[in-house]
């Protein structure tokens, strides 16, 4: 029957006066269902929403016919099933780590965990409840999204050289010159337990658990809330990373409020909710505790994803990949940081794919996207080289793509009773020196650490101290560079009389960026002392070599991190800190973190140097193991609360714990090794979330992968070829 056949009977019964009979259609869009209006059902518009201008979507789930039903009904018993094994082997590898703790031997535990149930179909569980560190000359396979590599310049690859570096002075001194005490009977027993990964634990505050499963992505708080954030947003990250244009994104917010923000882009919405999301994790403000934090910026993250799914796989444009580099820096100090990386892998493509890298694409464009564009890639370029050297990866973005001229200071629309006018302009110039700051990082990632490709290049430390000498004049050319108004800091920058706050949040945030830097160039010789004092065969000789082409180097790189802790000590320490100052906090905690490492380091090599080839280093530098506590109060006032502040205190005490028993080993007191008593704040130390006592139950247990970028899973490492029965007294 053609068309016009259909019609005609319709066209008769109105001719006749007759109703027409309605037509029932299988499913109403999700627009007409919420305004419970009436759907004509056509697709992909249909009538209502085409003449209202909305965007019309249809749920597949509402037409669920028979078979369909069936289908979805398979599935989910099949990830049902999924999960119960998942389940399953959970709790064979909990089984597994008790037995462990009760002392029971490896061979007898494995036998406990496989006796688990297995599965419905006879497949056995015992594979997927092995952990990938289990067992030696066996072949497991590890869960893609739980494996990484995390190469030389990550703080995971650090901390496997302080830890193989530990683990051998320890061996030192458990012999029968150096009886043990109880206290390092129990570190002995406690270096089985962690040679396994412990089940992370979920944390009571999990935002997944705590949001509803469906949830409406173009909810907005109200309005003076979310101008509020907004506004939060530009005072701080905002002039920071200065690639989203204030003046036009409030208007654009403004207009879209007035008239019906729901008739928004989804990519802009998806903009809107990262600026939230970011005003309220990186504000330091007193009001909401970590875990609401935490919550309500999830919320925002999340409908920001359920807005721009579609446009992820189909599309792009630049709100996209500003959306993209908010994610990125978000995610950093979440408990999903991981997932930084995918992110940030999708704005590059998107970049690339917009021309964002090319000096002749711009020209196309008026002046102020021109700069919003290009101030767009160097966030790209920026985000790229941070997350080259906190995960030990491949830079994706090679310097010599990097073409485009820098931003420029000057204001793109002039208007005299503009306030924002200078303020734009103090922060472009931040934003300049911020880039070519990292561009030296990711000279020495590059340079250094051989682009974190993990080939090993074995270079000797003659090259790695010519490498390094000539960094430093990169760093001084640099400095000599900027304004005066970005001059670097010192520990004293708080007593600075007229000193503007956004000028002196430049300076200082400046400041510890610089010196993070100049850690990471020379922490390779740090790395080559502490490999000295691991290995068996190292003498006096070699030592003096390394003293004296390393020397200077070890210096600077100890003296970077003493500055460090003092300049985070002089904002956090008052008693009114100028939070401020410190950006984002996550940033603060890994510099801090990163500096707290370098301390126990060097102090571990000064006193292996003194007690065991009576050779003196590092004269002069006021390094103690009060420095080490000094860190430990830097990181336990960054964030209370958070979770990840709250590791990191409770590593770097581990770290003191150690550092002092090995003092006591050595000396039979606890003593420096300068031979001066040690701070009793060392003897004292309280890890958040023990007993007093029981320091060593937990030490170096944080294999947890969510903050894996922190340095903080030791996985196998620590027990390398350690045998226990061997050194036992």
């Amino acid at each position: 029957m053609s068309p016009t056949d259909s019609a005609a009977p319709e066209s008769a019964g109105e001719s006749s006066g007759r109703p027409a009979k309605r037509h029932r259609i299988p499913v109403a869009c999700t627009w007409c269902r919420q305004r419970k209006s009436r759907c004509d059902g056509t697709r992909p518009k249909c009538s209502t929403c085409r003449d209202h201008g909305y965007e019309c979507e249809y749920s597949d789930a509402a037409n669920l016919t028979r078979v369909s039903a069936s289908k979805e009904l398979s599935a989910i018993e099949s990830r049902l099933a999924i999960l119960e094994r998942s389940v399953a082997g959970l709790d064979g590898r909990v089984s597994c780590v008790e037995a462990l703790s009760d002392g029971v031997p490896d061979s007898l535990a494995l036998p406990h965990r496989s006796a688990e149930p297995s599965n419905a179909g006879g497949e056995d569980v015992n594979l997927e409840a092995r952990d990938p560190t289990d067992g030696i000359g066996s072949m497991v396979f590890t869960k893609e999204e739980e494996a990484g590599f995390f190469g030389p310049s990550s703080n995971i690859a650090f901390t496997r050289i302080i830890v193989r570096s530990t683990t051998s002075i320890l061996k030192a001194t458990m012999t029968a010159e150096s009886p043990l005490s109880p206290e390092d009977a129990a570190l002995r027993s406690h270096m089985l337990h962690v040679s396994r990964q412990h089940s992370p634990a979920r944390d009571q505050f999990s935002p997944a658990n705590n949001l509803p499963v469906t949830f409406d992505p173009f909810s907005l708080p109200p309005e003076s809330e979310t101008k509020s954030l907004i506004e939060i947003y530009f005072e701080t990250t905002g002039v920071l990373f200065p690639y989203v244009d204030k003046p036009s994104f409030v208007q654009t917010y403004q207009q879209l409020n007035a008239a019906n923000i729901r008739a928004a882009r989804r990519s802009w919405l998806g903009l809107l909710n990262m600026v939230l999301a970011m005003a309220t994790s990186a504000s330091h403000g007193r009001i909401l505790s970590a875990s609401e934090r935490a919550t309500n910026s999830d919320v925002f993250y999340r409908r920001a994803l359920a807005l721009c799914e579609k446009n992820i796989r189909h599309g792009t444009s630049l709100e996209m990949v500003q959306m993209f580099l908010l994610m990125s820096q978000y995610l950093q100090g979440t408990e999903r940081s991981i997932e930084t990386w995918n992110i940030h892998g999708l704005a590059v493509k998107a970049a690339y794919q917009l021309g964002l890298h090319s000096p002749h694409a711009l020209k196309r464009y008026p002046p102020l996207e021109q700069e919003i564009r290009k101030r767009t890639w160097y966030g790209c370029v920026i985000l790229d080289r941070t997350l080259s050297m906190t995960l030990g990866r491949p830079s994706s973005i090679p310097q010599n793509f990097v073409r485009l001229d820098l931003p420029s200071p000057q204001p793109l629309e002039v208007n005299p009773n503009d306030s924002e006018t200078g303020k734009d302009k103090a922060s472009v110039e931040f934003y300049s020196a911020t880039i070519l700051l990292y561009a030296i990082t990711g000279e020495i990632v590059d340079v250094l650490y051989d682009n974190n490709l993990g080939c090993e290049t074995a270079e000797n430390v003659f090259d790695i101290a010519s490498q390094v000498l000539q960094f430093e004049q990169k760093f001084l050319t640099w400095q000599h560079s900027l304004p005066a108004t970005l001059a670097l800091v010192d520990p004293d920058f708080l007593t600075l009389e007229n000193s503007d706050p956004d000028t002196l949040r430049y300076r200082f945030v400046l400041t510890v960026r610089f010196l993070n830097a100049r850690i990471l160039a020379h922490r390779p010789v740090l790395c080559r002392y502490l490999e000295f004092f691991s290995s068996s065969k190292s003498d006096d000789h070699q030592l003096a070599v390394l003293m004296q082409i390393g020397g200077s180097s070890l210096r600077i790189c100890v003296q970077s991190a003493l500055k460090m802790i003092a300049l985070m000590r002089a904002v956090l320490s008052p008693v009114e800190p100028p939070r401020h100052l410190l950006g984002a906090w996550w940033f603060s905690l890994y510099y801090t973190f990163n500096a707290a490492l370098v301390v126990y380091s060097t102090l571990l090599v000064r006193h292996q140097s003194q007690s065991l080839h009576h050779v003196s280093i590092l004269d002069g530098v006021d390094l103690t193991a009060n420095s080490l506590h000094q860190s430990i109060e830097c990181l336990s006032l960054l964030f209370k609360g958070n979770r990840m502040t709250e590791k990191c205190t409770r590593y770097t005490s581990s770290l003191a714990q150690l550092y002092y028993n090995i003092c006591q080993s050595c000396y039979g007191q606890p003593t420096d090794t300068a031979g001066n008593l040690q701070s009793d704040a060392l003897r004292n130390i309280q890890i958040p979330g023990t007993l007093e006592g029981s320091y060593h139950q937990d030490l170096f247990d944080f294999p947890d992968l969510n903050d894996i970028h922190m340095g903080m899973s030791l996985d196998n490492i620590f027990v390398t070829g350690f045998d226990t029965e061997r050194h036992s007294i």
